[in-house]
């Protein structure tokens, strides 16, 4: 399921990805729809598979009792070459 991907990005492939260093969660977080939330304890990469998992997850939950905002986007793709592929020819497919 590719729900949240790209249509059409500007550059298939990125080049590769840097650990973020020094983010700090603020104690006071603004929420702009809601009063309530859920925020990360550590800075980190969310592909589009694991947001389709919790918005799954949390719609079963909370069935229609809550509306649900998510305002993270996956647009940093991320590559893989196959199994015992040699070197060199270019860099891998876009896994997800």
């Amino acid at each position: 399921m590719m729900l949240l991907f790209p249509k059409k990005p500007k550059f298939l492939k990125s080049f590769a990805n840097r650990k973020v260093i020094g983010h700090c969660i603020k104690k006071h977080n603004i929420f702009r729809f809601s009063r309530l939330g859920l925020i990360a304890k550590e800075a980190g990469f969310i592909p589009n598979f694991q947001i389709a998992a919790i918005r799954l997850f949390l719609r079963r939950l909370l069935k229609k009792n809550a509306q649900l905002f998510f305002r993270i986007y996956p647009n940093q793709p991320v590559t893989k070459k196959p199994n015992e592929v040699r070197l060199g020819r270019g860099k891998g497919n876009t896994k997800y």
